[in-house]
């Protein structure tokens, strides 16, 4: 077998493994926010964690900052049942996820002498988040305090990658919130005035960035991605 490809293998398996060990975790951090032990999600959330952990393996490689985006998938998708299940997005969450994935690519930057790299990535978590905070106060009933937080280790993902894939990262968050609200509400499972969770298509829009954020660039923002 190709090392790419055990490297996929290895990284599928384990996040077969770190999905329920994961929600574990987050049941404990958060005893008072029920999470169903509804069978089929549980079996979803495994499978979908497994193929983002094999997509990224095969993303970057053997490398420094496979770990980190490996935490951001685990992270990013259990934020995503949190919010889906209770419209909540808490600190006891995302402020981990900022520091440890702050810490995840400090290992790469310093091994791979990526300081310009983590750099961007500290603007862009602070110019996200300002964004972000700007939006909710003009639309409050839009975006709440729980997607300005979780805009934060975005951005810093997002902005260690290149300042393409920030904004990039950001648009189709955007694109796929509205997306997803047009079908919700054509296919009646959600009204005009009901609330959509917003961290799960900010959570997309980041991983579509990620994994193929050069060939959607080349079409959505060519002169970021031109080379």
């Amino acid at each position: 077998m190709p090392p790419v490809a055990l490297l996929v293998t290895a990284c599928a398996l384990l996040g077969l493994a770190a999905a329920p060990t994961t929600l574990a975790a987050t049941r404990r951090l958060l005893p008072g926010i029920e999470l169903g032990n509804v069978r089929w999600r549980t079996v979803t959330g495994s499978v979908t964690t497994a193929a983002l952990f094999g997509a990224m393996a095969w993303r970057f490689g053997w490398s420094w900052v496979l770990p980190a985006f490996l935490f951001l998938c685990a992270a990013g998708l259990v934020l995503s049942r949190v919010d889906l299940e209770h419209k909540l997005l808490p600190n006891k969450m995302v402020v981990p996820t900022l520091g440890i994935g702050l810490l995840l690519l400090l290992l790469d930057a310093g091994t791979n002498q990526r300081c310009g790299n983590l750099l961007v990535a500290a603007i862009g978590c602070v110019v996200t988040f300002v964004i972000y905070l700007i939006l909710a106060l003009i639309s409050p009933r839009g975006m709440g305090m729980g997607d300005v937080k979780l805009s934060a280790p975005l951005g810093l993902y997002l902005g260690y990658l290149s300042v393409g894939h920030l904004v990039l990262g950001i648009a189709l968050g955007f694109i796929v919130g509205a997306v997803t609200s047009v079908l919700l509400v054509t296919s009646g499972f959600a009204g005009r005035n009901t609330a959509i969770p917003f961290g799960p298509s900010m959570f997309v829009g980041c991983l579509l960035a990620v994994l193929w954020g050069t060939e959607i660039g080349r079409v959505l923002l060519p002169a970021a991605f031109s080379r």
